[in-house]
C-alpha cells in the first residue's frame, strides 16, 4: 500500500515539474524579448537624438540646380562614403547595446558579471563588422526588394553572429559557442528577410533603400524586428 502511494505521489509530481519548467522557459523568453527591445529602443534614441559623426565637407556641397556633372558625381561618392562610415558606427552601437542588454539578463541569471562584460565589446565588434560588410555590398540606393534583402542579410547576419558570439563565449564550451553564433546569424538573416517585407506592407511610403533605414517609424520598425527576433532566438539557445 505504501509503495503504491509513493508511486502515485512521484507520478503526480512529475507533471508539476514539467509544467514549472515550461513556465520558466516562457518567462525566460519574455525577459529576453523585453531586454532585446530595450536595447533596440536605446539604439533608436542614439540614432535619433545624436548628430552623425561623419558629414559631407562643405567644399563638396553643390546647389540643387545647375551644378556641373563632375561636381554632382563627386558629391555622390563622398555622400556614399559618409553614409557607410556612419552606418559602421551606428551598427556598432546597436551590437553593443543589444548584446549588452541580453548579456545583462545572463549576468543576472548566472549571478556573474562575466556575461555582461564580454557581451558589450564582442557585440560592438560584431556591429562594426556588420557595418563594414554592408558597406561593401551596398552600391547606392537599393532599387528593389530583392536587392534590399541581400544587403540586409549580409549586414544583420553578421550582427547576429556577433551577438551570438557575445552570449556564447562566456559559456566556455566550443559547441555551445558555435551553436549560439550560428543561431545568432540565422536570427539576423530571418530579421533581414522580415523587415523589408513588413516595411513594404505597413509603411509603403517609407524608403528601404539605405543601409540603416531613415525616418522615425521606419527605423523603429527595423530596430524592433531585428532586436526582437535576435532576442527570442538567443534566449532559446543560451538557456540550459
Amino acid at each position: 500500500m505504501g509503495s503504491d502511494d509513493g508511486a502515485t505521489g512521484a507520478a503526480s509530481q512529475q507533471p508539476r515539474g514539467v509544467e514549472a519548467k515550461s513556465r520558466g522557459r516562457k518567462r525566460a523568453l519574455l525577459a529576453a524579448l523585453l531586454l532585446a527591445l530595450v536595447g533596440g529602443a536605446m539604439t533608436w534614441c542614439v540614432l535619433e537624438y545624436t548628430p552623425p559623426v561623419f558629414t559631407v565637407p562643405q567644399e563638396y556641397e553643390v546647389p540643387n540646380l545647375g551644378a556641373p556633372p563632375e561636381k554632382l558625381e563627386a558629391l555622390r561618392v563622398v555622400q556614399g562614403q559618409v553614409n557607410r562610415g556612419n552606418a559602421v558606427l551606428n551598427l556598432g552601437w546597436f551590437g553593443a547595446l543589444l548584446a549588452g542588454m541580453l548579456g545583462l539578463g545572463e549576468a543576472i541569471a548566472r549571478r556573474s558579471l562575466a556575461p555582461l562584460l564580454i557581451a558589450i565589446p564582442v557585440g560592438l565588434v560584431g556591429g562594426f563588422a556588420a557595418g563594414l560588410a554592408g558597406g561593401l555590398v551596398y552600391g547606392g540606393p537599393l532599387g528593389d526588394l530583392a536587392e534590399n534583402v541581400k544587403v540586409q542579410v549580409v549586414m544583420l547576419g553578421l550582427l547576429g553572429l556577433g551577438v551570438g558570439l557575445a552570449l556564447g563565449i562566456p559559456r566556455r564550451h566550443f559547441r555551445k559557442i558555435a551553436a549560439a553564433a550560428i543561431a545568432g546569424a540565422l536570427g539576423g538573416v530571418l530579421a533581414a528577410v522580415l523587415y523589408p517585407v513588413a516595411a513594404s506592407l505597413l509603411l509603403p511610403a517609407a524608403g528601404t533603400d539605405l543601409l540603416i533605414p531613415a525616418g522615425t517609424a521606419n527605423r523603429l520598425m527595423w530596430l524592433g524586428i531585428s532586436s526582437g527576433v535576435l532576442g527570442l532566438v538567443m534566449a532559446g539557445m543560451t538557456r540550459e
